[in-house]
């Protein structure tokens, strides 16, 4: 195989399991920290938010309660945000979600969401889908505060 064919190669299987923008995202059954499931039939035709996020990441337990927010108001109109945690302890997960009240769907990170996601560089990061399943925002690190709610509105609308 000549070596530009190779390079070409290893960069398409090197992003294989990483969403990219324009393209559909396959929705999957999510199992949530607290041992429910969220089935992928219940994301399909919704705007949804995939928070990969940590409890020792401090960008991440500033923008939480603003996502909250978010979605007590935008849940109605169809927002679904799915937070992946990063971390390994999951009791202390849960122990951390339900201290601040946060009522949005909260999840371990598992072999599944790895596989559609790819490797995490940082946190928090963001990968907003419009209701076709296709990326329309994805993003590492903080977001100016109005920022996200902006491309939610636009992509409820659609």
């Amino acid at each position: 195989m000549a070596p530009a064919a190779m390079f070409a190669l290893c960069a398409v299987v090197a992003n294989a399991g990483e969403p990219q923008m324009g393209r559909a995202v396959p929705w999957f059954d999510t199992e949530l920290a607290d041992g429910r499931i969220l089935p992928a039939h219940e994301l399909e035709r919704k705007v949804v938010l995939q928070y990969f996020w940590a409890m020792w990441c401090p960008i991440c337990r500033g923008e939480l309660p603003q996502l909250q927010k978010l979605y007590e108001t935008y849940r109605p109109r169809g927002l679904e945000i799915v937070a992946q945690s990063l971390d390994d302890d999951e009791i202390a997960v849960l122990k951390f979600w339900r201290e601040r009240g946060y009522t949005f769907p909260v999840a371990m990170r598992s072999d599944a969401t790895r596989t559609r996601f790819g490797p995490i560089r940082g946190t928090p990061t963001l990968v907003l889908v419009d209701r076709r399943g296709t990326v329309r925002l994805q993003h590492l690190g903080g977001l100016p505060e109005g920022v996200l709610e902006t491309q939610i509105k636009e992509l409820l609308e659609q």
